[in-house]
């Protein structure tokens, strides 16, 4: 009863800044700075007066505010920061994709090039044969032939390598992009966590400021 009686001074010089707090602020966002500018102060006076008048009941009542004020700004942060990282992740799957799409294609056209070289000089090898003499012409149109598949083996299997480091490159995007989309997930939870903690530190706050108000 006396730290209620020393502390209606207080709470009267406190009456102005409580009406815009129910009246004015309760119209702005939790987390705009007005509202966390004006959380922090009645806070931080609240916790002081709490503790020069010997009113526990003050004082937590300031620490509470400012609690729950930082868990809001935290939740807020980590939200946006989640939605940064979901940005980064799909900007990074589709460079990806792009980049994987690209080595294809120039690997396709280097193949066809090299397909092209290879039956040439295969076309040329079966000329050279056939200008020779009779004797050496069958020896040398085989070893023409040969040569044009050796060829054609060497620009399949730099096709194959080309596609194999194309597709490596994609499955590395796609990696990353999943490992940046997890994070984001997880600070995702981390910002609805905090959240939820910061609605039911309010709920406790208004449950004994109603408490209060009966008593």
């Amino acid at each position: 009863m006396i730290s209620t009686v020393i502390a209606l001074p207080y709470e009267l010089a406190r009456l102005p800044l409580a009406f815009v707090d129910d009246n004015l602020m309760t119209r702005l966002p939790e987390t705009s700075a007005p509202r966390v500018a004006l959380d922090r102060t009645l806070g931080s006076a609240d916790k002081l007066a709490g503790a020069l008048l010997f009113n526990p009941v003050i004082a937590q009542r300031g620490a509470e505010r400012i609690e729950r004020s930082q868990k809001l700004v935290t939740a807020a942060r980590l939200e946006k920061q989640a939605d940064v990282r979901r940005d980064q992740a799909r900007e990074t799957a589709a460079s990806g994709r792009e980049e994987a799409a690209q080595k294809r294609k120039a690997a396709a056209d280097r193949a066809v090039s090299g397909l092209s070289e290879a039956a040439a000089a295969e076309a040329r090898g079966k000329q050279e044969a056939k200008a020779k003499a009779d004797k050496t012409a069958a020896a040398k149109k085989s070893a023409a032939d040969k040569r044009a598949a050796n060829r054609t083996e060497s620009v399949e299997q730099r096709k194959a390598r080309l596609e194999s480091a194309a597709e490596n490159k994609q499955k590395a995007a796609r990696r990353k992009a999943k490992s940046e989309l997890d994070e984001a997930r997880d600070t995702k939870a981390a910002a609805t966590e905090a959240r939820q903690d910061a609605d039911r530190l309010e709920d406790l706050t208004e449950v004994k400021k109603q408490k209060r108000k009966q008593d």
